[in-house]
């Protein structure tokens, strides 16, 4: 189930080849140590000393500040990478280590994820397709800086990622953090760049502890394009203008430089050699906030399940040793999560409340709402939509927008993923200039989507309880332009309706159904539903009783409450 149309990504090879001439400056290699990790099981026995006394700085000029850490000695040999079908991401396993057993639908070793954590997990390893900076910034720091954390990986630099399943999976990791609380709200983006900067004059030295260090966000106008990088040192050029060293990880063993004008108050980076690519320029100033620092310590605390049930305590074990992380899941007001996948911008509104682009401009009055600036950037061709946090039990709408990269050929996605519930729009096409509506429930039990273009997209419900846990898509339910579909899951009843409005015409589609209990997961498949305008389609799934049996489906001809039709669905998975 829940099968994403991913988008392709063309990602540029052997760039940082045109840095060589220029950073051919001899380096002393730092060795990373090879200790145990509770987190991470190590295969290695052998250890490998962490020495930091011995670095040496590469640039020209001695360093003001300065970690040890350089590039090509402590950061990754590959660089940063997005979609690619042979690299793996998130797993159970990583969830299950970030936010404990409550994202767990079973008991016992073998975790099947609650669908809000299953949902969570794929928008998040969806995001990844535009880079995996974010993870190869906080972790390359990590095996350098805390000899508790270094495992079995052995020297940085020598790393490959290619068929190297437990690296993959580590990045992803700390990627993912960026997510979630308190790392998501322990990021410093409210200073100026003479402020950040003194943040790092002030921590940056030899042997530091890991609770001294950062990653560092970057990102273009109106939050798009975030890039992490990992910060080192700090050069003085003199005349109140800075040079901050960081290791990019789309230049691996290259030797970068951030600047930050004290005078001015400003910051620059230059990721591009090529003149003729202004978008790869990052700039800033004092007003912007689009300069920031994320520290460490926060990325080891385990995360708080903004997805799971507040209700239900029961799945939280005291004793569980499947984090890496210390202490306890932090106390949070709950709200409801949107993600954006896909060439398109939203604007969430409620009455005259607004937050996200509004004719391309970023706008942020909505009350109580908060919003995740996403860094992923591969190459800076990626422009992820920043992740929204919108206060449970609040209403909004959704106002999907096509920009100037939108095209059919690239399917968007929307999701809303609350406590204990989780609802998407999936494999949207489209088009520059198009502005379809979706409303989520703020309950999370029911959804509509108005397109302004005839779609047929997949729409999907999950839903986490005491008892049982229920996963629903329908699968390429077809619409025209201007008209409505709707669907409302009754959990008092036990059933889903389905409802399509102001479409000439007949909707047809292909069901699934995913139940969790306590111990394993059954599914079934009706294929070629049909639902004419203005009739609703019920699907009886309290009544259904495992695999293979039949589903009972009832239909309200003209939506007037009566039930016209009762009939079985056939289990086609049999």
């Amino acid at each position: 189930m829940r099968e994403h149309k991913k988008i392709s990504i063309v990602r540029l090879f052997n760039r940082w080849l045109k840095f060589l001439v220029v950073s051919a400056i001899s380096l002393i290699m730092i060795l990373v140590g090879c200790q145990s990790n509770p987190a991470i099981p190590s295969t290695n026995k052998g250890a490998i000393s962490l020495d930091k006394t011995k670095a040496t700085s590469a640039t020209s000029n001695a360093l003001t500040a300065d970690l040890g850490f350089r590039p090509a000695a402590n950061g990754f040999s590959f660089e940063n990478y997005g979609k690619d079908s042979s690299i793996k991401n998130l797993s159970p396993v990583e969830m299950q280590r970030m936010f404990g057993n409550r994202v767990c639908a079973t008991s016992g070793e073998n975790c099947i994820l609650t669908p809000p954590a299953q949902q969570w997990m794929e928008e998040v390893n969806k995001s990844m397709n535009g880079g995996h900076c974010e993870g190869m910034a906080a972790l390359s720091m990590i095996l350098y800086a805390d000899k508790d954390k270094v495992s079995g990986f052995g020297n940085t630099p020598d790393l490959s990622l290619q068929g190297n399943e437990k690296l993959q999976r580590e990045i992803a990791y700390w990627f993912a953090t960026q997510y979630a609380r308190p790392t998501a709200t322990s990021e410093i983006k409210d200073k100026t760049p003479s402020e950040l900067l003194d943040i790092l004059l002030s921590t940056m030295k030899l042997n530091a502890r890991i609770d001294e260090t950062y990653t560092m966000g970057i990102y273009q106008a109106g939050f798009k394009g975030g890039h992490a990088i990992t910060p080192y040192g700090v050069e003085d050029l003199s005349d109140g203008k800075y040079a901050v060293m960081v290791y990019d990880n789309n230049y691996p063993k290259i030797e970068r430089k951030l600047e930050i004008d004290r005078n001015a108050n400003t910051w620059k980076y230059n990721a591009s050699t090529n003149p003729d690519e202004p978008e790869s320029t990052y700039i800033g100033d004092a007003e912007t906030k689009t300069l920031t620092l994320t520290p460490t310590p926060p990325r080891y605390e385990r995360q708080a399940c903004s997805f799971c049930d507040q209700e239900d305590q029961s799945k939280e074990n005291d004793s569980d040793k499947t984090s890496a992380t210390k202490g306890n899941a932090i106390a949070s007001e709950p709200f409801n999560q949107i993600f954006l996948e896909g060439d398109a911008d939203l604007l969430i509104t409620n009455g005259n409340q607004k937050i996200g682009y509004e004719n391309g401009k970023f706008v942020n009055n909505f009350s109580g709402a908060t919003f995740v600036p996403i860094r992923s950037s591969d190459l800076w061709k990626d422009d992820e939509e920043p992740l929204y946090n919108i206060p449970v039990g609040v209403p909004f709408t959704i106002n999907l927008q096509g920009n100037s990269k939108s095209n059919e050929k690239e399917l968007t996605d929307v999701a809303m993923i609350g406590p204990g519930y989780d609802l998407a729009v999936e494999g949207i096409k489209v088009l520059s200039g198009q502005k379809d509506t979706i409303k989520f429930d703020a309950s999370g039990r029911s959804l509509s989507y108005k397109p302004s273009n005839p779609e047929a997209p997949n729409i999907l419900f999950g839903l986490s309880t005491k008892n049982d846990d229920y996963e629903f898509e329908l699968d390429g339910v077809e619409i025209d332009a201007g008209g409505t579909i709707s669907a409302n899951l009754d959990t008092v009843k036990g059933r889903l309706g389905i409802k399509i409005s102001d479409s000439v015409k007949e909707a047809k589609f292909n069901l699934m159904i995913g139940r969790i209990d306590d111990k394993i997961e059954q599914k079934f498949e009706g294929e070629d539903l049909t639902l004419v305008a203005g009739d609703t389609l019920y699907l009886d799934y309290a009544k259904w009783t495992g695999n293979g049996a039949k589903l009972t489906i009832e239909l309200d001809k003209g939506s007037d409450g009566t039930i016209d039709d009762t009939a079985t669905l056939e289990d086609k998975k049999k």
